[in-house]
């Protein structure tokens, strides 16, 4: 495939990948991150990603404005595009041949992915994750349950609680691209990417705040037992005295 820089983030390289039937973005750690699993997301809007319709500054203003969000976590990112309409028709039409077509780019997209990403020294760890996008639920649900022992459901929230204190991948070695070990139970729908990261952001405003008050909370209460206690004790004293 012919691969192409097309930015720096603070953490993260952007390249594209392509050939004559499809081309891919990925989000590739060179800072921090030595080790990563392999995400990927379907987009409808992917004609603004797509380099033949768009000028690469245009494409780079996207990409920039998308990855900026996950740039402090270690999530890599795939973001497909597809010259044959592929992705617009597996939004609309329920077809086995087309979902097993697009089986076979997603195979070819995971095995490039995963070849560029050690080729400049990142271990892929055993998991590959599928962000889920409503519009392509029927796809995707598909796609899940065909392989639910090798490719997983998650949200943006479960991938930036695995970075940091967070850290909990599940790595398994093996030799080649058929190494992804996933959860057995029924794919469940997710939410948007945008609607996650903007989740997560309020999601740890409001555990700090919740901290607070209950910090706060429980040093009144310890005042108010204080006090019970002070009393009760007075009033034994008291009635000790009077006898």
């Amino acid at each position: 495939m012919k691969e192409t820089f097309i930015c720096k983030l603070e953490k993260h390289n952007i390249y594209y990948l392509n050939n004559s039937n499809f081309g891919f973005y990925i989000l590739v750690p060179y800072k921090e991150y030595n080790e990563t699993n392999i995400t990927i997301r379907l987009k409808s809007n992917y004609e603004m990603y797509d380099l033949n319709k768009n000028s690469l500054s245009d494409v780079e203003k996207e990409l920039t404005n998308y990855y900026k969000h996950i740039d402090n976590y270690n999530i890599t990112l795939i973001l497909p595009v597809l010259f044959d309409d592929m992705l617009d028709r597996i939004r609309t039409v329920n077809d086995m041949n087309l979902y097993h077509k697009m089986d076979a780019y997603l195979s070819e997209m995971f095995n490039n992915a995963y070849a560029f990403l050690t080729k400049n020294n990142i271990k892929v760890n055993s998991n590959i994750y599928f962000i889920s996008n409503d519009s392509f639920n029927s796809f995707t649900n598909w796609y899940v349950s065909r392989y639910n022992n090798r490719i997983e459901y998650k949200t943006v929230l479960d991938l930036v609680k695995e970075n940091g204190s967070y850290h909990s991948y599940n790595v398994v070695e093996t030799p080649n691209m058929n190494f992804v070990v996933g959860k057995e139970n029924e794919p469940k729908i997710e939410k948007t990417f945008e609607v996650e990261v903007e989740t997560f952001e309020n999601m740890v405003k409001n555990m700090e705040k919740a901290e607070k008050n209950n910090t706060a909370n429980a040093g009144f209460v310890s005042y108010i037992l204080l006090g019970i206690i002070t009393f009760i004790v007075s009033i034994i004293i008291l009635y000790a005295f009077i006898k």
